[in-house]
C-alpha cells in the first residue's frame, strides 16, 4: 500500500496557502501565493507549484 497524503488549502482575501503533509503530520511541500480577488486561479496555480 501506498503513502497516503493530505492536501490542505487555506483561502484568504489576501493571500492562498497550499501543503502537503504525510499521514506523520510532516509537511512536505508548500506554496504561497496573493489571492488578489481571484481565489480559484490562487489555488490553481499553487496547485501548479507543488512538486509532482
Amino acid at each position: 500500500m501506498g503513502v497516503k497524503l493530505y492536501l490542505g488549502i487555506d483561502v484568504g482575501s489576501v493571500s492562498t496557502n497550499v501543503a502537503v503533509t504525510d499521514e506523520a503530520m510532516q509537511v512536505l511541500a508548500t506554496a504561497y501565493l496573493p489571492t488578489q480577488g481571484q481565489p480559484i486561479l490562487a489555488i490553481q496555480e499553487g496547485l501548479k507549484e507543488l512538486p509532482p
